[in-house]
């Protein structure tokens, strides 16, 4: 596998020699080895392993490149947040992108196939699916840069991208606080190498943080308390597994790979459990249950590997429950029990009503799901470093020193949304910096065609809409439409965003009463630039048996200038 080398700091040699030319294939080992001294080193390692294997990739050996960027690829999957976080970086994209004509040719080559590979699969994973996706931004305006430039990009393998997205095993409260302490660390690390007045102040705010100031461990008790919920429900449906091929008789095979995943997550999970119940030591409810749970797991593990031998005899005496159980552990898991199985009383003395108003009342307490976490800040580059300088396709140039520093989680979109907003319409909005506006009868033409369209949106049942949300300038309309009733309340929700900030993560949730029945379809999508009207748009049906006034429960989740906010509130829909 070649010679292995100490390394006792990332050196460009040392890298040059792993992406020789001579090497027909990538030298596992060594790029392992690589990947395990940043991870001991952290600190500033991340970024000087970014900016020597980008460098390592413009260099004009095919092979060369090829190489580095398999080591880039070992680096993303195995270094974890700390370096993901210096590959999100615009400078890190621009050079990734350096040699990129402006317009694509005929024929990619192997290296432009291998970087779009990659840009895609980050897109596709870390970008949507990471506890973390706002502070990779720029990854999402990188890929909505090439692909408006025309390129197109390779179909993601599902098996080798899934590492990059979060697993689903059972974390104790210390492996938590370790991971989050590990993100807090890079972020800082971060800020103060720009060194910005904003970039310090956030670290200040972070630092605090990382201090204890702001103690986020009932957050994090929380998630423990979620994930083991999820492991007993998981625990059930193995039971109940387990039980219909002891029934059947016919044995568990190695073709059954989804018994097969099932034992494979709740053994993973096993050890976990015996640490949080040490964590936990002192409420002893909570240990009793889980030590409960311990040994139920136990018992499953157990007959399975009797199953798996073909030892029915000694699998039947160990007796495993699933059903009741399992139903109990679901409905522990249900976000918002509306009892629709249970029917009204009608009853006239105004229990019903009573219930009805309570429930509105208990909705306050609902939690539909935690928004992002707010994002650090970072300032622009050093104009006279030519690193992150990029070539004819780019995410735009440093900000001028006027402006205010773009976040970790910002991107260039939502930055150019804020300053420009004011003076454009959402129409004329430019995504990036270096964007050619089309001819000026083109843009004339585009203009009076989505104008009329918009008017068109606009007109359309203007008098049947009813503004149900206007709270930091959103504006929520709901139009019924023509075959709604009290009954069965069938509407189309749009929002306006009134203000000149874009903000993005949109996300509306709705609960409704006791007895009626909700069915929300997805949103048009979660992206609204300022003074846009009637930009998201989304499908809700209610079923409303009891024919009285329909009162709603919103919650409104969104990003703006870099932050989280959620604001929530009830409506009445029919009187």
């Amino acid at each position: 596998m070649g010679e292995s080398f100490s390394l006792s700091k990332i050196n460009p040699k040392l890298l040059r020699r792993i992406c020789t030319p001579t090497l027909t294939e990538p030298n596992l080992a060594l790029n392992l080895e690589i990947c395990d001294y940043v991870n001991a080193k952290q600190g500033s390692t991340p970024r000087e392993a970014a900016v020597a294997v980008v460098k390592l990739i413009n260099q004009r050996d095919p092979q060369t490149a090829e190489l580095a960027l398999a080591l880039l690829d070992h680096l993303v999957k195995n270094c974890g947040y700390p370096f993901q976080l210096q590959i999100s970086r615009k400078e890190f994209l621009n050079e990734l992108v350096k040699k990129f004509p402006e317009r694509p040719t005929l024929r990619y080559s192997r290296v432009q196939r291998l970087i779009l590979a990659q840009i895609e699969e980050w897109y596709q994973t870390i970008c949507k699916t990471s506890k973390y996706k706002s502070d990779f931004g720029y990854i999402r305006d990188m890929h909505r840069l090439l692909a408006n430039k025309g390129y197109v990009f390779p179909e993601v393998n599902v098996e080798d991208a899934a590492v990059l997205n979060p697993s689903d095993t059972l974390k104790s409260l210390d492996d938590i606080q370790k991971e989050e302490a590990v993100v807090h660390s890079a972020k800082l690390q971060e800020l103060i190498r720009r060194g910005k007045p904003q970039d310090l102040q956030e670290a200040n705010r972070l630092m605090k943080l990382m201090a204890g100031f702001k103690d986020n461990s009932e957050e994090n008790k929380k998630k423990v308390t979620d994930d083991v919920a999820r492991l007993k429900r998981k625990t059930e449906i193995f039971a109940e597994m387990l039980n219909s091929v002891e029934t059947s008789g016919a044995g568990i095979s190695n073709d059954n790979e989804t018994i097969s995943d099932l034992y494979g997550q709740i053994k993973s999970s096993h050890p976990i459990v015996t640490k949080i119940v040490e964590e936990e030591h002192d409420d002893e409810s909570y240990v009793s249950e889980l030590l409960g749970l311990n040994d139920f797991i136990n018992q499953l593990l157990e007959k399975y590997q009797l199953l798996k031998t073909g030892n029915s005899e000694q699998a039947a005496q160990i007796k495993v429950s699933g059903g009741a159980s399992g139903a109990a552990a679901a409905k522990e898991l249900n976000l918002i029990d509306f009892d629709d199985d249970e029917p009204l009383t009608g009853d006239n003395t105004g229990k019903d009503q009573q219930g009805y108003n309570d429930l509105l009342s208990d909705l306050s307490n609902l939690n539909f799901g935690g928004g992002g976490a707010p994002s650090s800040t970072a300032g622009g580059v050093n104009p006279l470093d030519l690193y992150g300088a990029g070539g004819s396709i780019s995410l735009g140039a440093p900000s001028a020193p006027s402006q205010p520093a773009p976040s970790i989680g910002s991107s260039a979109s939502q930055q150019s949304s804020s300053s420009q907003a004011p003076q454009k319409s959402a129409f004329d909005f430019d995504l990036l910096s270096d964007f050619k506006s089309p001819s000026p009868e083109l843009q004339s033409n585009n203009n009076t065609f989505n104008s009329a369209r918009a008017s068109q949106v606009q007109t359309s049942g203007k008098q049947n809409a009813q503004s149900i949300i206007e709270v930091d300038g959103f504006k929520v309309e709901a139009e019924p439409h023509s075959d709604s009733s009290p009954t069965f309340y069938k509407a189309r929700l749009y929002m306006s965003n009134t203000s000149d900030v874009t903000k993005s993560d949109v996300l509306l949730s709705i609960a409704v009463p006791k007895g009626c029945k909700l069915d929300l379809k997805p949103q048009s999508g979660n992206l609204i630039y300022g003074h846009t009207t009637r930009h998201i748009s989304q499908d809700v049906t209610i079923e409303n048996p009891a024919n009285k006034a329909l009162k709603v429960k919103w919650k409104l989740s969104y990003t703006a200038a870099s932050r989280a906010h959620e604001q929530t509130g009830v409506s009445v829909l029919t009187e």
